[in-house]
């Protein structure tokens, strides 16, 4: 009798350990499920933006400041991206379906880190200028304010400006 009171005691003991165990296990995984969704098309995009700004001395960690990005079709014909922010859930960057279809891979890096300096950086626009008229920032506000140079060989200035901006 004392033998099958000790061995239930024990198997009692087993089973909650497994259920202890498994409420564990599946308590993590509903952690993966809430992750923040990155468009696959957008992915390489992030990726660039945290090598860039960690090649730069900035810490860039998405999984320490979450952003979500996303292709959108929602968005006015005449806004190419947008950041938005929501207290109560990740920043989101969202680009223009239509753009992103027509767009070339540095027009494409272009938008995605302007948006990424918005939600990740917090930066503001920036609408400086040279005396061509040149945008002297990624973060300018739009082409009617200064033209737009970010190319292979502007590149790099642009990035450093993005990113070493206090």
């Amino acid at each position: 009798m004392k033998k099958d009171k000790h061995q239930r005691s024990y198997y009692i003991i087993k089973i909650a350990f497994v259920m202890v165990f498994l409420s564990f296990f599946t308590s993590c995984q509903k952690e993966e499920e809430d992750s923040v969704f990155v468009d696959e098309k957008l992915q390489q995009y992030f990726q660039r933006f945290e090598e860039e700004g960690n090649f730069r001395g900035r810490n860039i960690d998405f999984s320490l400041i979450n952003v979500e990005g996303y292709l959108s079709n929602t968005l006015e014909a005449s806004i190419s991206g947008q950041c938005q922010h929501d207290p109560n859930h990740p920043d989101r960057v969202l680009i223009n379906l239509t753009f992103w279809n027509h767009a070339d891979d540095m027009e494409k890096e272009f938008l995605v880190f302007h948006e990424l300096g918005h939600c990740y950086l917090q930066r503001a626009h920036l609408d400086t200028k040279d005396s061509r008229g040149i945008c002297m920032s990624i973060m300018h506000s739009g082409a009617s304010v200064c033209r737009n140079n970010y190319n292979n060989m502007t590149r790099s200035n642009y990035l450093d400006e993005l990113f070493n901006q206090n």
